[in-house]
């Protein structure tokens, strides 16, 4: 007998309804009637004794232990068994569909005045005195066999009716409470505006309550494993524990779709996992622990636990599109701000660079990037979210370029682990999802765009859109990118061949400028300056000394010391060159750099005696630079110095002429390129006939 037909018929043989139909059978033919459970060997309703058995035996209260010698077969029914004192017993089952739920025993009679003789017999055998066993036994009701069986009958039908309102009633209230649950859980959903855990966690309280089960929890299928996304107060585990699906009940019910039920072993507990099944997809899993005395659970508990998970279910799915909604909002205003900040970018490095950053704060991943093969660059920018080993990366750029990296490497590889590390010696994984989207600009296809996992989840289409976005965005940008590139080196190089015609006309070695250019930029990129910056430097580099175009050969090669005026004139050649510069829209940020490229760290410069801090950085860089080359060169009026001499002219001027940071920044980069094998070049323009920046 279950535990649901044992409550009914608990409820149902206790019920006045019951015990006014035993007493009415009992006043009007003087037999008794019991209700017991063989499954149990208890008795459910029935406190009177036989009239017998408090002389017959040393017997208390009726029970199948008390009145029988051995318990009797919950299977049997309907039979003619006599009772441990010696009288003839009926017992029927009372049945609940098909099952039993428990037996009526009829009993204090006999059925013949032989069997009265014999009871008399066995009385006075157990030394029981004549004159009370004469009187015992004249109390017992002489009933013919037919007749109790016709009694048997009619208490059968009482007990199938008594059972039968129980049951609607026990029903009626359950499907109550199971209105009230769905209301309250509904109120739930309606009122909050998401799903979270706490909601969640009380929706399960109420699928718990509707079994009569200790605890249970809601699992989300993540890849490979079920995550817990909300429990009960009572579960014994935490929020976002990861279940593996093999060898779990919630696994196998997520797996079949199917409701599995897991006994606990050795344990009095049993687990319920409910898959949360909504059309042909598998939302999640409702896990209840039960105690494992309510197994099985019968048909309409489950029935009833099946509409709440469908409910659940609903609920999930809700919440599912919520994000969704949520996600397509927070992708277009991505795509909004990123639109807005490619904008401001004019070179492929930052452009490269942002959008990574984009990808990085938009998608989960392990491996996420760019791939760049066009404009001359066989690139690839890469983040690493967790541990990855270098033949997962290696095989995960494969996949998306398309090539064998062994056979055929990038030319450079930017690898970015912030919230991450590229490790050796785990076994490499294969099984990637990928999500990768052509970066096209016009007809030109520029490289890939992708984000890949390998935690068993799949890029949705939303993710492949937001992706394609976010792609589409690039691609402009870099073939916007790639114009300003060309457009730069076109004036560079126009820029070039006039600073060749500022060096001829003072007769300095070919490319002085060029090289101011090239000191001026590796410093700004040792110091980590931005790519604008950069620029600013280079065109600096080339058009620092444009003033001196008005200047006479005989001042700017004169072998001699200048005259105060001479000196005056040549002083002025900065601001004639800002003065120049300004007047070339794009070159106007250059202004500043050219017009105090002479000012010293101590104050004592030209033209306005700045000092330190508040000489502009640029100007700082460009005058060390500047510094440096005429000190490495051959002049009209100076001897070239070697290398480690120059050295120590700049470091002895660091602090009075010089920033001191910048003269440190400037002998690191040279230092470096010397190791490397560098020249230190930093921009496409010829320089042939220059000396080795460290020579």
């Amino acid at each position: 007998m279950t535990a649901s037909d044992r409550s009914i018929a608990l409820r149902a043989f206790t019920s006045p309804e019951w015990r006014a139909a035993a007493d009415a059978l009992f006043q009007a033919t003087g037999v008794t009637v019991s209700v017991m459970d063989f499954d149990a060997c208890d008795l459910l309703a029935g406190d009177s004794r036989c009239g017998y058995c408090h002389l017959a035996a040393e017997i208390g209260s009726p029970g199948p232990l008390n009145c029988f010698d051995s318990c009797p077969d919950s299977r049997m029914g309907l039979a003619r068994v006599v009772c441990r004192a010696g009288l003839p017993t009926l017992i029927a089952p009372v049945m609940r569909d098909t099952r039993p739920v428990a037996h009526l025993v009829l009993g204090g009679f006999v059925t013949s005045t032989r069997e009265r003789r014999r009871v008399y017999e066995q009385m006075v055998a157990r030394s029981v005195s004549e004159d009370s066993a004469r009187l015992a036994v004249k109390a017992l009701m002489v009933v013919p066999r037919r007749q109790a069986e016709g009694y048997l009958q009619m208490a059968l039908a009482t007990a199938r009716a008594v059972l039968a309102a129980t049951a609607d009633r026990v029903a009626s209230s359950e499907r109550v409470e199971e209105l009230r649950l769905f209301v309250s859980a509904s109120q739930q959903v309606v009122t909050t505006e998401r799903l979270d855990a706490p909601t969640l966690g009380a929706i399960a309280e109420e699928a718990v309550a509707l079994v009569g089960g200790e605890a249970g929890a809601i699992l989300r299928p993540r890849g490979n494993a079920l995550e817990v996304i909300a429990r009960t107060d009572s579960w014994r585990g935490s929020l976002g524990v990861l279940v593996p699906r093999e060898s779990t009940a919630a696994g196998r019910a997520c797996e079949t779709g199917r409701t599995v039920v897991s006994p606990g072993g050795g344990t009095r507990t049993a687990t319920l996992a409910l898959p949360l099944v909504l059309g042909s997809s598998t939302l999640g899993v409702l896990e209840v622990r039960l105690g494992a005395k309510l197994l099985p659970l019968p048909p309409e508990r489950l029935s009833r636990l099946d509409r709440f998970g469908r409910f659940i279910a609903i609920a999930l799915e809700r919440e599912d599109e919520r994000v969704l909604v949520e996600r397509s909002i927070a992708g277009y205003a991505q795509l909004n701000e990123l639109a807005a900040a490619l904008g401001g970018k004019t070179d492929i490095e930052s452009v490269s660079r942002l959008i990574t950053s984009v990808v990085d704060k938009s998608f989960s991943f392990e491996i996420a990037g760019m791939l760049i093969s066009s404009w001359g660059r066989d690139h690839a920018d890469v983040v690493v979210c967790g541990e990855v080993t270098h033949e997962e990366l290696d095989f995960v750029l494969a996949e998306v370029a398309g090539r064998d990296i062994e056979v055929d490497p990038f030319d450079s590889v930017r690898t970015v682990t912030h919230r991450g590390a590229v490790i050796d010696g785990r076994r490499p994984r294969r099984d990637w999802s990928t999500a990768v989207v052509e970066l096209q600009h016009g007809d030109l296809q520029v490289g890939y765009l992708f984000v890949a996992r390998a935690d068993g989840v799949h890029y949705s289409a939303q993710d492949h859109a937001l992706l394609g976005g976010i792609a589409a965005h690039a691609g402009a940008a870099f073939g916007r990118a790639a114009l300003f590139s060309r457009i730069r080196d076109d004036y560079a190089k126009t820029i070039a061949a006039l600073s060749a015609t500022l060096d001829a006309g003072e007769r300095m070695p070919s490319g002085h400028s060029s090289r101011v250019m090239d000191y001026a930029m590796l410093v700004g990129e040792e110091m980590g300056l931005p790519f604008e910056d950069i620029e600013s430097l280079r065109f600096a580099g080339l058009l620092h000394d444009i003033g001196k175009t008005g200047l006479p050969e005989e001042i700017l090669l004169k072998p001699s010391k200048l005259s105060v005026d001479e000196r005056i004139r040549v002083e002025a050649h900065a601001e004639l060159g800002a003065s120049i510069v300004e007047q070339i829209e794009f070159l106007k940020s250059v202004t500043p750099v050219i017009l105090h490229h002479h000012e010293r760290w101590d104050g004592s410069g030209y033209p306005h005696r700045l000092s330190g801090e508040s000489i502009p950085l640029l100007a700082r860089i460009l005058a060390v630079a500047d510094s440096y080359d005429a000190m490495t060169t051959t002049r009209a009026f100076s001897e070239k110095l070697s290398r480690s001499h120059a050295r120590v002219q700049l470091e002895r001027g660091a602090g009075t002429q010089f920033d001191p940071r910048i003269v440190a920044a400037l002998l690191e980069a040279l230092d470096r390129s010397a190791l490397a094998g560098a020249t230190g070049l930093l921009s496409q323009t010829a320089r042939e006939g220059r000396p080795d920046l460290l020579s």
